[in-house]
């Protein structure tokens, strides 16, 4: 058992939900509409914008000058370090000021603002798991976009064969200064390349033997002896040979320090092209979200509706707001072929608004079970709610059961029930209320209808002084009379508020039929009144829903099954009461 509760607890009552949004199918329709109308405007209004790509390749550096460049560091770093490090570099300030100043964008639109601008126009978007990396650049104009992509990697190529040779630039300045020869030789053999070379090493090792022996020789003989010049000869041949060997390692170092013969560890695979197709707006996919999305977005609001409604609608907020029993919901319905506003109750062809009104009556008669007096009143909270057209058809209904009915206008402000059955208002309730001196006249002016055993006590001519009348004894009388002549009465009070007639009534009648307007009147204010109700002592024996529109799931299956069904059963009902009424006289009295 608990198991079944705890299933049905979590049941989604989907009809439920379809039923609110078929309900709320205008706030569905306009929500979705005006998403719709406003992404077609944005889409087709806004100025397309177009995107190139160019596409780099980033190998991993493999220490560059250092080699050749005998005794420099060498730096080792993970690939993680190294291509985050390209990342950023590839957009970095310097580098998109130069492409800003390369391309001369300060005469193109779109980068006016300078070479900020260029920030957000450019994309990098490394290939995963490759070493492959695409630049993106962004424009009104493709050709534009293009020349960005291209530039931004011929830019960056560049600098990062500059980058590789940071290290030997002072050498190399130093190399190339504009010195004394003496200066010069004194760097040139000084460098490690230079003192570390083998056959320079050799070249001083002989020279240095042959200096020794030249000055040997030079303490026996004069200079100008054969032996000494011979030496001299040797020695002058060896320091031409290290000047010369040096002067090529001079030379090789300062075309591998200027990167002539140095490889970049990047290179650019496919240069970037003007693309035809706009990558903005995305005119099919905007709207086909703008579908979807205002859609989605017109349910909620819905559901929003909905959940801030604070009027009734269904039997279940009558149930669930209020507490009370849901007596019926009466259809809205438009003048009856016959123009009256009981008249669809005459006609031989039921229709969907009197079967609910033949239905109010059982539910009325249900309720009054426990009722010594079938006598009630019929209110609202405000005026324009419809409680005088339920009243008046309820008491059709009732006089149509049989019943001996009075329909009382207790409305001794705004009396309407004269015009409904269209008879005098000359004579009524506020006479006898006013100046009556036996009950007996009362009899004279209670009117007779064109619906068989339904009479009609009007409001009379409208006093001064309604609350006052409505205190005095007379008004007692009047009931006890009432209730002694007829089986059933029915009083058309004044709307709660903003007058408090209705208690007044509330003294000697104290069942009342409540009626509000389908989505009309806001639960908190029919919460007041029922409070007032109460605290006079008037029971209130249900609510009817007055004016419904079926427009919804539910209402739709509800009011068509319920029209047919009520149909035919009606219809059985009155070929069997005809038979009856023709084969028994006494029923016919």
């Amino acid at each position: 058992m608990n198991e079944t509760n705890s299933e049905s607890d979590f049941e989604i009552d989907f009809a439920g939900y379809l039923e609110i949004f078929l309900r709320r199918i205008w706030v569905v329709v306009s929500v979705w509409a005006a998403v719709v109308i406003i992404a077609a405007l944005i889409t087709f209004n806004i100025r397309p914008v177009y995107q190139s790509s160019s596409l780099i390749v980033i190998e991993k550096e493999r220490g560059g000058s250092a080699n050749v460049y005998q005794g420099g560091p060498t730096v080792e770093r993970s690939n993680e370090d190294y291509y985050q490090t390209q990342y950023k570099l590839l957009k970095s300030e310097t580098l998109l000021k130069a492409v800003y100043q390369k391309l001369n964008l300060a005469i193109v639109e779109d980068f006016a603002g300078g070479p900020g601008t260029l920030n957000s126009a450019v994309i990098i978007a490394p290939v995963p798991r490759s070493r492959l990396v695409y630049i993106r650049a962004n424009s009104h104009d493709p050709r534009v976009s293009a020349d960005i992509a291209n530039a931004v990697a011929s830019v960056y190529i560049d600098q990062n064969l500059s980058n590789q040779l940071f290290i030997s630039k002072d050498v190399l300045n130093a190399l190339q200064n504009n010195q004394s020869m003496a200066e010069s030789r004194k760097l040139f053999e000084s460098l490690p390349a230079v003192v570390n070379n083998i056959l320079i090493q050799q070249f001083k090792k002989d020279a240095s033997n042959l200096r020794a022996q030249s000055a040997e020789l030079s303490s026996r003989y004069m200079p100008r002896h054969p032996q000494l010049l011979s030496i001299n000869a040797n020695l002058q041949a060896v320091e031409d040979q290290i000047r010369n060997e040096t002067d090529k390692i001079i030379q090789s170092l300062k075309i591998d320090l200027s990167g002539q013969l140095m490889g970049n560890n990047i290179r650019l695979i496919d240069p970037a092209a003007p693309v035809p197709t706009p990558i903005k707006p995305r005119k099919l996919f905007n709207m086909l979200l703008a579908f979807f999305g205002g859609l989605v977005l017109g349910l909620f609001a819905a559901m929003l509706v909905e959940i801030v409604d604070q009027t009734l609608r269904t039997q279940e907020d009558v149930e669930h707001k209020l507490k009370l029993p849901f007596l019926g919901i009466v259809p809205f319905t438009q003048q009856s072929k016959s123009k009256t506003v009981y008249g669809h109750m005459l006609l031989a062809e039921h229709s969907l608004t009197s079967e609910a009104v033949r239905n109010l009556r059982t539910m009325v008669d249900f309720a009054e079970v426990s009722q010594k007096n079938k006598s009630f009143m019929i209110t609202s909270a405000i005026q324009g709610e419809g409680k005088s057209y339920i009243g008046v058809n309820l008491a059709v209904a009732i006089a149509q059961a049989g019943e001996k009915v009075l329909i009382v206008d207790g409305d001794l402000r705004r009396s309407t029930l004269h015009r409904v059955f269209r008879v005098s208002n000359a004579g009524g309730l506020s006479n006898f209320l006013a100046a009556g001196r036996n009950v007996e006249d009362l009899s004279r002016l209670v009117q007779p209808t064109d619906v068989e055993n339904l009479s009609l006590l009007t409001c009379g001519p409208r006093p001064p002084n309604p609350a006052e009348l409505l205190n005095t004894p007379r008004l007692s009388a009047f009931l006890s009379w009432a209730g002694a002549q007829y089986d059933r009465i029915i009083i058309d009070c004044p709307p709660i508020f903003p007058i408090s007639d209705a208690l007044l009534w509330g003294k000697y009648v104290n069942s009342v039929v409540f009626v509000s307007k389908f989505g009309k009147t806001r639960v908190p204010l029919i919460k007041t009144a029922i409070k007032q109700l109460n605290s006079s002592g008037i029971k209130v024996l249900g609510v009817v829903v007055n004016m419904s529109k079926f427009g919804g799931l539910t209402y739709s299956y509800y009011g068509s099954h319920y029209y047919k069904y009520n149909y035919h059963y009606g219809a059985e009902d009155s070929e069997k009461s005809e038979s009856s009424t023709r084969k028994s006289p006494s029923a016919k009295a």
